[in-house]
């Protein structure tokens, strides 16, 4: 009766384990580039109407 795997065996399986991850980790940093380029988009987004909103009550309306 067999009580463990051969060196092949496990060898083998890291293997495939390897390239599944290497074809699947660019599109999970893609992603997650993604995200921070949105996120860093909404933070400088929230400051300018931030500084609009100030503005507008310093100021008056920009229509004036």
């Amino acid at each position: 009766m067999k009580k463990g795997f051969t060196l092949a065996e496990v060898l083998i399986t890291l293997g495939i384990i390897g390239v599944v991850a290497s074809m699947t980790l660019p599109a999970v940093i893609s992603k997650n580039n993604y995200k921070i380029i949105i996120s860093n988009l909404k933070k400088s987004y929230s400051v300018i109407q931030q500084a609009f909103f100030m503005a507008v009550q310093n100021s008056g309306s920009p229509d004036n």
